[in-house]
């Protein structure tokens, strides 16, 4: 295995006849980064004398390995006055760090990879070859943070004054709070200003309510603004349902009377084929990716983010927002006792995918059936279905409702005329109204807006849209 016992020899030496090398070299090298398990303890030694103010030297640290087993095969206590004979690391103390820690990761990849081939010749019929990949590229993901440099703590001038560059970025312009989409203000003033890095945003809703239609909207009105965007459905095929709602909602942005059913159905004018043409032209530069796996482990979710941060990298983008439709078919990322435990599984994977890869994860969720049973059904944090740990472990949860269709399961029979009044007030408040509220917000208030959902359209509009025409606005 690829090792250098005398480069973390000299190390150690080092550390203790200068303790200030010890301040300088715990950014890029731990205690599970040495070969020999002894170093790694002489190290977490030294390393908590130090952060105690006090010496770490061969005498003070004697009393602390008077009985370690590993101290007496290499002669005792004396051992540390050893390291400190030659004073060899005196000299390139941050290259040894840098050799050990690099040489962990060599290890670790070693490692990685003979569990892969023991995995591999496993041939019995419960082993899953796609598992197999994803516990696979879980572990080298584990071995990229393995590698890397040890986080330094933060004092609270430091992080005050960071604070501050960002409050005056943000201010000024010169930067965004977060994913901010054109054409639809009330989703960025509901999640609190734009959608960051990192977080965790749950948009939950029954069937029926526009759960999908408002996640397109919100990644296409993304992409449009030039923010890298991974749409990953296991819920619609990619081509035959979403891309279908998608024509429907842009045509009639451009200003087509094509229908949603029109496009389903092949109906298009050559008018409608002209708006087509020039959508076509306009979108080829839009940073919008889409995954349609047939199966998909919750935890593979992070590795399908990291291949699309490379593949957008190649065309000079930054992926910023992975969007996964939905959260209860994902598979979890290892067998529960019951189904809540496995939810709460997948929403620490997922929110964990979004902190570790730097991007916001928007998670579509599905709501209990109690809803139904309500008199009011607009949904509360307690109709997450199967997990309390979704609310927990979100940043943000956002629901969507529409009550016109409740209201449209209790139309009067034509001659109640008196209820059939009531009534078609109640319609005419809500046709084509969509509630978009926030019951969660980490870093803001929740807010409630009203925005106009055109079902026949697959189109979302925000609030100040004119009812007669199509656009943006």
């Amino acid at each position: 295995m690829p090792q250098n016992v005398e480069a973390e020899a000299a190390l150690l030496g080092a550390m203790m006849i200068d303790n200030r090398i010890a301040d300088d070299v715990t950014d890029s090298v731990d205690a599970d980064h040495f070969y020999e398990p002894l170093h790694g303890r002489i190290f977490e030694a030294i390393i908590a004398a130090r952060q105690r103010g006090e010496l770490a030297t061969p005498i003070t640290l004697r009393p602390l390995f008077d009985a370690d087993t590993g101290m007496k095969e290499l002669g005792g206590p004396g051992y540390l006055a050893q390291l400190t004979g030659s004073g060899a690391g005196l000299i390139g103390a941050r290259q040894f760090a840098r050799q050990i820690a690099d040489l962990a990761t060599r290890r670790a990849v070693l490692e990685v990879g003979r569990r892969l081939v023991e995995d591999g010749m496993d041939t019995s019929e419960e082993v899953n070859p796609r598992g197999l990949i994803e516990r696979a590229e879980a572990r080298l993901s584990a071995v990229t943070m393995f590698g890397s440099a040890v986080p330094k703590a933060i004092s609270i001038a430091t992080a005050w004054d960071e604070a501050f560059k960002e409050i005056d970025a943000i201010g000024s312009g010169a930067k965004e709070r977060g994913i901010v989409i054109p054409h639809f203000f009330e989703w960025n003033s509901i999640i609190g200003g734009g959608m960051m890095a990192g977080q965790l945003i749950l948009l939950g809703g029954r069937p029926g309510m526009g759960k999908t239609a408002c996640a397109l909207t919100v990644a296409r009105r993304a992409a449009e603004a030039g923010h890298g965007v991974l749409f990953i459905s296991r819920e619609m095929p990619v081509v035959a349902q979403l891309m279908m709602r998608l024509v429907a909602d842009m045509l009639f942005e451009a200003g087509s009377s094509a229908t949603f059913d029109d496009v389903l159905q092949g109906r298009l004018s050559d008018q409608n084929r002209r708006h087509a043409a020039a959508i076509r032209a306009q979108i080829d530069q839009w940073p919008l990716m889409f995954e349609e796996p047939l199966s998909l482990n919750a935890s593979g979710v992070a590795s399908l983010i990291r291949r699309h941060q490379r593949l957008m990298a190649k065309r000079g983008k930054a992926l910023k927002l992975v969007v996964v439709d939905y959260l209860g078919l994902l598979d979890p990322p290892e067998k529960r006792a019951n189904r809540e435990q496995e939810m709460s599984d997948i929403s620490r994977t997922m929110k964990k995918a979004a902190r570790d890869n730097g991007v916001a994860l928007l998670a579509l969720a599905q709501l209990n059936r109690s809803v139904e049973q309500r008199e009011d059904k607009r949904p509360l944090l307690s109709d997450l279905r199967d997990s309390g740990s979704l609310e927990q472990d979100a940043d943000t949860v956002v629901f969507v409702y529409r009550a016109e269709y409740y209201l449209k399961q209790t139309e009067p029979d034509v001659h109640d005329v008196r209820k059939r009044e009531a009534w078609e007030v109640d319609m005419g408040a809500e046709r084509d109204r969509l509630d978009v509220y926030s019951a969660k917000v980490r870093q803001g208030s929740t807010e409630r807006r009203k925005v106009h959902f055109f079902g026949s359209r697959q189109a979302i509009r925000n609030g100040e849209f004119n009812r007669t025409g199509g656009g943006p606005a």
